[in-house]
């Protein structure tokens, strides 16, 4: 049997500043996103997703008619009386390069933004629901901050643009070995994230990585088997994640974060009795006018190699990627309400359906934990090059690939 012909990417890179602005809707781009993932019509849309039928009807004509969606099946419509319903598919992805971007005004960029994000968590909440999102033990979920000068942003822009142009190129591999073979087919999301904090990159460069140079081997971030096993506590696991990203004490924890002050603080006792965190500062007087508030900043990045997340009971994994989940969320949303979300015009947000088999799947991991164990070296080179550290860009970055509940597109 002859090998497939391979798929190209849909042209959406080149599109023009004007299709730019008129894609630059919130239910259009919504839409889009929906419709990557699985057929739909708008009264469905309406149903799962929001918005008035009218408005979403006639936007489903309008990606239609630019070639970017298409009608796959006419049904009799499900509510009594209607009239014939259509079911649409997506055949085209809305992915601005960065000079299509920056055509589009700052406040449309913002609502732009608001939907991708938007449909993106909405992806990670079905597969939360169904029971897949921590089904495969060796899935990714990682989030960073790191303090980068202009060359190491655009670097590491450049890395996440190859690493979503590698996608296309894994998923036609693994579909070349299923039409021969009897492999395990896997939907998978693959997230992809680089933006401007709200966060001072001084107070982001108190955190878990300038104070130690970062390790050759990417492996040594990860916690062994023993140190998972303790760390699998949510509020253990999210102190560590919160950490990673500023420093902290307990009471600015419990205001920000939530639990109580004593479960907390005790938590924060026991990270430092395991070389995890250290105090960073003393304030006398305390939040409250109270004693002595001990700020802690992290030692270690709170990730975890795929023997020690193996070893964790499913109920725990869950657990703790829900820890993950909500504090990468929060820098998202926090970004977003600041404004500095979409302040750089080359930022990366980027999430994609595709269909992988096992050795595909195995491949996209690796490729995501080197990106995740050469973080560290990028800030470290970014400080060797710079006068001033104010001046260094405070980067969150996120990479997550995880198994979806349901079939992903071919096309």
């Amino acid at each position: 049997m002859p090998h497939p012909v391979k798929r190209k990417e849909p042209a959406a890179f080149g599109i023009s500043a004007r299709m730019a602005r008129a894609l630059a809707d919130s239910w259009r781009v919504r839409i889009l996103s929906e419709l990557s993932v699985r057929p739909m019509s708008p009264s469905q849309f309406v149903e799962e997703a929001g918005g008035e039928l009218t408005q979403i009807a006639r936007c489903f004509r309008q990606l239609a008619q630019w070639g970017f969606i298409e009608v796959i099946e006419e049904r009799p419509g499900r509510r009594r009386g209607a009239a014939i319903e259509h079911v649409y598919r997506g055949i085209q992805r809305a992915h601005f390069d960065t000079a299509a971007w920056k055509t589009v005004p700052r406040s449309e960029r913002d609502t732009v933004s608001r939907a991708a994000v938007s449909a993106y968590f909405a992806r990670i909440a079905e597969a939360v629901k169904g029971g897949t999102f921590d089904a495969e033990t060796d899935r990714h979920l990682s989030w960073d901050g790191v303090a980068l000068d202009r060359p190491a942003w655009l670097e590491l822009g450049k890395r996440l643009d190859e690493t979503l142009e590698l996608l296309p190129e894994l998923a036609v591999e693994a579909d070349r070995r299923l039409v021969n073979a009897d492999g395990e087919r896997m939907p998978t999301v693959v997230g992809l994230s680089a933006f401007r904090s709200p966060q001072s990159p001084l107070i982001m460069l108190q955190a878990s990585r300038c104070h130690q140079p970062p390790p050759e081997d990417a492996s040594e971030i990860a916690f062994g088997p023993r140190m998972a096993k303790a760390l699998s506590n949510k509020w253990r696991s999210r102190i560590l994640m919160e950490l990673s990203n500023r420093p902290l004490s307990p009471s600015q924890f419990v205001e920000e974060i939530g639990g109580s002050m004593s479960h907390v603080s005790r938590s924060f006792r026991e990270l430092a009795e395991w070389g995890l965190v250290e105090i960073f500062e003393e304030r006398k007087g305390g939040r409250r006018g109270g004693g002595i508030e001990r700020i802690y900043r992290g030692l270690r990045r709170p990730f975890f190699d795929t023997a020690s997340w193996q070893s964790l009971p499913l109920l725990v994994r869950q657990e703790m990627s829900q820890s993950f989940l909500d504090a990468y969320m929060e820098r998202v949303t926090e970004a977003i309400d600041a404004d500095t979300f979409d302040a750089e015009d080359d930022r990366h947000f980027s999430w994609k359906p595709i269909l992988l088999d096992r050795p595909a799947w195995s491949e996209l991991a690796k490729e995501l934990d080197a990106v995740l164990g050469w973080l560290p070296h990028l800030e470290s080179e970014s400080l060797q090059r710079t006068d001033d550290p104010e001046e260094l860009i405070p980067t969150v970055v996120g990479l997550a690939s995880f198994r979806m509940p349901s079939q992903a597109p071919e096309g």
